[in-house]
């Protein structure tokens, strides 16, 4: 299969399903602190509210605006925010020459949309069989695993797992035999295989290019469910070590942000060692995945780089006064809402939505006085978000 074939056929696994059968796979906790919305119902909203009328993604669709699924790549909440409203005096402009609507958004359908945005990176570009294979044999794969008719027969073939597009059905089978890989590898002298990049697709090229299998169809295995994710997260006790403050336990957070698949099973791979002598030293069970546990899991730790560190509330003051907002936002112009009596203050997704809707209101104020649009950089709509959480917490006492 080539590149944009795999392409495609991700595409039609987002864009195409059936809603009812999309919204089967993942079902939404009300109040989950993971995840405010659903990227199935938001892939509905995106287009039911004509965004792929000048957003393309993935290539497929209009070319006025930019790609949305590049333009999105590795951002977090607050910064697909910040961005949404850098551009918008460019999409308004847009909308209204072409005589559409300004759409308007709740905080639901702005969580849904974000959330649909952010998951579109997700899923890998397709490795390099070139690449895969001097990484295969630079790792000794040969040695004890057989893949197109050649190699060593002490442990399993890997041609079955020609037949995924992506890596994590091969990353699972090796973190469930990883103890026992392992501990051949040290038995044998040799330095336990260490992955980094986009490594773990480039095997998985190499072995759907050089793979035996009767049929060369592919098996697309269903949607990551990032809130499967967080159940499988719970019962595999993965809080156990990275809930703690603990020295020399690597923040999960940070480590999956803008990580893909293939880059976040390697992660995975590398720290299992470590991982795995810590839990027995604790007395806590070496977690074994089946079928789809570890691609859930793997969109559990995706979203939570989504969600981002939290900002400083003093920072955000300064922001807040830098950026121009208290000039109306504090009872200085009619009309315009008042930020230290507003409700949806502490709701992230509700200050998203506000912000969005506000848009023309403000454009054309900011027309009729001429000054600056304000834009925000890569962190400060977080510090923005911290200091209007406090306003709202200081209000209450």
């Amino acid at each position: 299969m080539n590149r944009h074939h795999w392409i495609r056929l991700v595409a039609i696994s987002i864009l195409a399903l059936p809603l009812g059968l999309i919204l089967a796979t993942t079902a939404l906790g009300e109040g989950d602190p993971i995840l405010d919305g659903s990227p199935f119902r938001g892939r509905e909203i995106f287009f039911e509210k004509g965004c792929g009328r000048c957003h393309s993604v993935w290539g497929r669709g209009e070319t006025l605006g930019p790609n949305i699924s590049v333009a999105v790549a590795g951002k977090t909440f607050y910064e697909l925010v910040g961005d949404f409203w850098n551009h918008t005096p460019r999409m308004i402009d847009e909308v209204g020459d072409r005589g559409y609507v300004w759409p308007t958004l709740d905080p639901r359908q702005m969580a849904d949309i974000l959330n649909y945005l952010y998951y579109l990176q997700l899923f890998d570009q397709p490795g390099d069989a070139v690449r895969g294979a001097d990484t295969f044999a630079r790792l000794q794969c040969f040695d004890c695993h057989s893949l197109g008719g050649r190699g060593g027969n002490s442990a399993g073939a890997l041609d079955e797992f020609g037949a995924f597009p992506s890596p994590a059905p091969l990353a699972r089978d090796m973190w469930n035999a990883g103890p026992v890989m392992q501990r051949a590898q040290i038995h044998l002298g040799r330095a336990i295989p260490q992955f980094t990049g986009n490594e773990m697709a480039d095997i998985q090229a190499f072995i759907r290019a050089e793979g035996l299998r009767e049929r060369r169809e592919s098996i697309l295995q269903p949607l990551p469910d990032p809130v499967q994710g967080a159940d499988i997260y719970r019962t595999k006790r993965c809080g156990a070590c990275h809930d703690s403050s603990r020295d020399g336990v690597p923040d999960i957070t940070r480590s999956a942000l803008s990580k893909t698949v293939s880059e976040i099973t390697g992660l995975l791979w590398n720290h299992s060692y470590a991982m795995h002598t810590e839990m027995t030293s604790q007395g806590i069970p070496f977690p074994h995945f089946e079928n789809t546990e570890l691609t859930d899991l793997i969109a559990h730790l995706y979203f939570l780089g989504y969600i981002g560190a939290d900002g400083d509330p003093e920072t955000g003051a300064t922001v807040f006064a830098a950026k121009g907002c208290a000039d109306c936002h504090q009872g200085g112009v009619e009309g315009v809402p008042d930020l230290g009596a507003a409700s949806y203050r502490s709701d992230r997704a509700a200050l998203a939505a506000a912000m969005w809707n506000h848009a023309p209101q403000m454009h054309n104020l900011m027309a009729e006085k001429a000054p600056f649009w304000p834009k925000f950089e890569q962190d400060e709509m977080r510090h923005l978000a911290a200091y209007l959480r406090y306003i709202a917490r200081a209000s209450k006492k």
